[in-house]
């Protein structure tokens, strides 16, 4: 099975992957989207920069990935990450509109 056939069905359940490229470095995130020579990947925080983590969307040529593991321990870390990142959100909007009382 060839990679973008993957990515394709890993989009489908927007599951989480680590893309690996030829210089060496990776990226974590879900699969949002496969186009047809690019992958869009969400994203919750880099590990190489424990302290600037924030969320970010990702457009990365598909001749540029070199692998991808779909596995790993480090998965569950991210959705974590995702989910609090989820809540600090929803935490803000709440505080910028208050609910008005009848």
């Amino acid at each position: 099975m060839n990679l973008k056939l993957r990515l394709e069905k890993l989009a489908d359940s927007r599951s989480w992957v680590r893309l690996h490229f030829a210089d060496g470095t990776t990226v974590i995130g879900r699969v949002l989207r496969i186009g047809h020579d690019y992958i869009e990947l969400e994203s919750y925080g880099d590990t190489d920069r424990p302290n600037s983590r924030d969320y970010s969307k990702h457009l990365i040529p598909l001749n540029l990935v070199k692998m991808l593991t779909i596995e790993s321990p480090q998965f569950a870390e991210a959705e974590r990450r995702r989910l609090d990142y989820l809540a600090t959100m929803e935490s803000a909007d709440r505080e910028e509109f208050p609910e008005l009382e009848g």
